[in-house]
């Protein structure tokens, strides 16, 4: 959900153009030059301990590359027998820049992996993990048939059981301390967001908005795809597409104290901490370890992303320049005598979520309220 501002027209026109735009976009990764800003991570998976060693861009030829149709493959090596204990080789890719808030990012894809022993995912965290937050677009393991989506965070932040999302709120701490790192977490009750009925489906469009009132996911099946995200000359527009998958509001976590800029990352795991728990691996897989499973390659043809393209797009409202901009604004409006000084208290309570200032009385009262409404935004930014 983005803000719509409360400032006389007057004043809105004093701030800057871009925060003032609708989404554009900012950068694609896409085709032959898809590859082009992102880094690999070239060691063993020492992160959650599993089967998989996680390729260097020189060693990507068979696993990172392009096919006739422009599309990007990302996927776990299918043709190498290993030794008992041996490593798969796999994909870990992290975009070279960040991204902050108010951005708005699509992955376009018409295969996502999924199988026994697979662990997918496309995710955001930032530079300094956990202290700067990370969010799960699509993620799932084995034999799954929806995704997940879920926040990662330091204590203190909570995703809203009444929130209005149409996924299931399955947990609500987002303490990575908590429950094993958990997460906050929606479940997508549809079985088109993940694995074979997926891909049956020709795929769809995973997007996510960052923004300082809030977290939002959305999932499109190829058929739903919004008109305004159809093209890259399109300017998307979320408040159209209905409720969100998964929706994370600051009235519950401050987005802008719990998140900083964010890298992009793909990866595909195998077993590890979570896909390859006993308790998680052999319901759905049958008798024997997850280990056992990796050592033939022919486990993993479906294990494989094919990607149309990542697009991310810039200029939303909901920026943390524009939150600042919104609370100046808001004096403004107090010293040119158009807001009253309850109004500007409560604008200075508000200006992380957004809100500008209002119309109301004249006087030195409401000038000194704007004064400590940006105090209080510059204490929670």
């Amino acid at each position: 959900m983005r803000w719509r501002s409360l400032v006389p027209f007057s004043a809105l026109a004093l701030l800057p153009a871009a925060a003032q735009s609708a989404y554009t976009l900012e950068q694609v990764y896409a085709g032959d030059t898809f590859y082009d800003g992102w880094e690999f991570w070239g060691n063993r998976d020492n992160l959650t301990n599993g089967a998989t060693y996680y390729v260097t861009k020189g060693e990507s030829a068979g696993v990172a590359y392009t096919n006739e149709a422009g599309n990007a493959i990302i996927r776990v090596d299918n043709r190498s027998e290993l030794a008992p204990n041996g490593l798969r080789n796999s994909v870990r890719m992290t975009t070279a820049r960040t991204f902050d808030l108010g951005r708005l990012i699509v992955m376009d894809a018409l295969h996502l992996p999924y199988g026994c022993a697979t662990w997918p995912a496309f995710w955001a965290h930032a530079v300094s993990w956990p202290s700067g937050g990370e969010i799960d677009f699509f993620e799932g393991v084995n034999l799954q048939e929806t995704n997940q989506v879920a926040m990662h965070t330091v204590s203190g932040c909570y995703a809203d059981n009444a929130t209005q999302a149409t996924g299931e709120l399955t947990f609500n701490n987002c303490d990575h301390g908590v429950d094993a790192n958990r997460g906050c977490t929606f479940v997508d009750p549809r079985n088109g967001s993940y694995g074979a009925d997926f891909a049956a489906g020709g795929g769809g469009v995973y997007a996510a908005e960052l923004a300082s009132d809030g977290i939002s996911v959305w999932f499109f099946p190829r058929a739903d795809i919004p008109a305004d995200l159809r093209s890259e000359a399109a300017t998307p527009d979320p408040t159209t597409w209905g409720l969100p998958m998964a929706s994370y509001p600051s009235t519950t976590c401050n987005i802008n104290q719990y998140f900083a800029p964010q890298q992009l990352t793909i990866n595909i795991a195998l077993c590890g901490d979570w896909a390859g728990q006993p308790g998680v691996f052999s319901p759905t897989c049958g008798m024997g370890t997850c280990a056992d499973y990796v050592k033939d390659p022919s486990n993993f043809d479906n294990a494989y992303f094919e990607i149309s393209s990542i697009r991310v797009f810039s200029g939303g409202l909901n920026t943390r320049a524009a939150t600042a901009v919104a609370a100046a604004s808001g004096i403004i409006g107090a010293i040119g005598g158009q807001a009253s000084a309850v109004s500007a208290a409560e604008r200075g309570r508000t200006a992380v979520g957004g809100q500008g200032g209002v119309a109301g009385a004249v006087g030195a009262a409401a000038a000194a309220a704007g004064l400590a409404a940006l105090a209080l935004l510059q204490r929670a930014l």
